[in-house]
């Protein structure tokens, strides 16, 4: 399953929050950082392979 660009930009929303919420524990809270980093990545190359293309 593929995700589209906007489905990306709401996940690294919802991810932001989490990192923050005091319901979670330090562990989630990290998974949630590294994932949002990898979105983020992930973007950042795509729109890189879009320019050389």
């Amino acid at each position: 399953m593929l995700l589209t660009e906007e489905e990306k930009k709401h996940l690294l929303r919802v991810l932001e929050r989490d990192q923050f919420s005091v319901f979670r524990s330090k562990k989630e809270r990290e998974k949630s950082k590294q994932l949002h980093d990898k979105i983020k990545q992930t973007l950042r190359n795509e729109a890189i392979n879009k320019d050389h293309k």
